[in-house]
């Protein structure tokens, strides 16, 4: 289903912003989707449905009386209910709009719960389309939600709820806050919802449905927050290159590309080492501007990671010997990418090292092929 793009919060989206939000809230048993049948949707446990659309307000007004982004969420309900791919007696309808905007008709249907409220609310919207101008602003949305019978319209209506904050990342921010150092706050919040979100597409690329079990989630998050120890890990926000990102690299042939395929690197070597570089890259670029590192940490930190380079080096030409110059290439890079180092005394995501040691052999500074600097001379 295609939604309308939300403003951006901690680097992460609106919607998954609100999937982290529920999946941190709604009780076991129960799993949360995203964009999968609606922005955000809680399949209960006991067959009930939460359906979510989520709206920006950072620019108009998504919940104004003739707003398009409004009468298209109802639209988008209604077809699910004539579908069949819900029950609308057993499913409630929600919007969520920050920063905080209201309208008339919208607080209206928000309050209806009487027949004779609902059936006033309904004749209201019913007056949206005028006769002779039916494809003008709004009206094409409303006539799609009248389309369904006035039969689902009213029960859309009678379990439609508008929910507006100012802040949305304060929802997540909530329940990471319990026990934990004010200076973390935000990392952990950030980590959160990039479990989140790393989890839908994970599974998107595995081909299953984007549904995450909220129980599964929590036990996860906790599992981080004791593994970092609450304050003492760098968060990564950024998200995993898709298959075309990273194709794209390989296809340009940078000097680290061409230093792994100097040692035969397999496929699934390259592609992670591509990936691992790029988001390494992003989050040097994301810490640096949060004032989360010192950008001359950086500096130092790869002097360490060119030392332990020509360590690992070193030992592997003493000891592999009898193993030809690729096989040998391709020990160290591993070791290499295995080496955990702290950056300012704090621990850094999986793929950072790997990540850092691809950039340095993008410049040179190191090497895999034992005969690397004559095969990459510096220009």
């Amino acid at each position: 289903m295609k939604v309308t793009a939300a403003g951006q919060y901690l680097g992460y989206s609106l919607q998954q912003l609100r999937l982290c939000h529920h999946l941190f809230k709604a009780p076991d048993g129960d799993t949360v989707s995203l964009e999968y049948l609606d922005d955000v949707a809680v399949h209960r446990s006991d067959g009930t449905i939460l359906l979510e659309q989520d709206k920006s307000a950072l620019t108009g007004n998504p919940a104004a009386d003739r707003s398009e982004e409004l009468w298209k969420a109802f639209a988008n309900w209604g077809d699910l209910c004539s579908s069949g791919s819900i029950d609308p007696a057993k499913t409630d309808f929600r919007l969520y709009v920050t920063p905080a905007k209201t309208g008339a008709l919208v607080g209206q249907l928000h309050s209806a719960l009487t027949p004779a409220m609902v059936s006033d609310a309904l004749a209201k919207i019913k007056k949206l389309v005028d006769p002779k101008k039916p494809d003008i602003g709004c009206a094409p949305q409303v006539t799609r939600f009248l389309n369904v019978g006035d039969d689902v319209c009213r029960l859309i209506i009678q379990r439609f709820q508008l929910i507006t904050e100012v802040d949305a990342v304060e929802n997540v921010r909530e329940f990471v806050r319990a026990g934990i150092p004010s200076n973390a706050l935000d990392e952990l919040t950030s980590a959160a919802i990039g479990i989140a979100r790393d989890r839908v597409d994970k599974l998107i690329r595995e081909g299953k449905p984007p549904i995450i079990s909220a129980a599964k989630f929590r036990r996860q998050f906790h599992t981080f927050s004791e593994r970092s120890n609450l304050t003492n890990m760098l968060p990564s926000t950024a998200p995993q290159p898709t298959e075309g990102a990273i194709s794209a690299v390989v296809a340009t042939a940078p000097t680290f590309v061409r230093q792994l395929q100097a040692i035969n690197a397999s496929h699934d070597m390259l592609v992670t080492a591509v990936s691992d570089y790029l988001r390494s890259t992003a989050d040097k670029v994301h810490w640096a501007d949060e004032g989360l590192i010192i950008e001359d940490s950086l500096s130092d930190f790869d002097d360490q990671l060119v030392r332990q380079h020509k360590i690992v080096r070193d030992e592997i030409e003493d000891t592999q010997a009898n193993v030809d110059e690729p096989g040998r290439g391709r020990a160290l890079y591993r070791r290499c990418a295995a080496t955990t180092l702290p950056l300012d005394g704090r621990t850094l995501p999986s793929h950072f090292v790997a990540g850092a040691f691809n950039d340095l052999a993008d410049l040179r500074r190191v090497g895999w092929h034992p005969l690397y600097q004559t095969l990459f001379p510096l220009e």
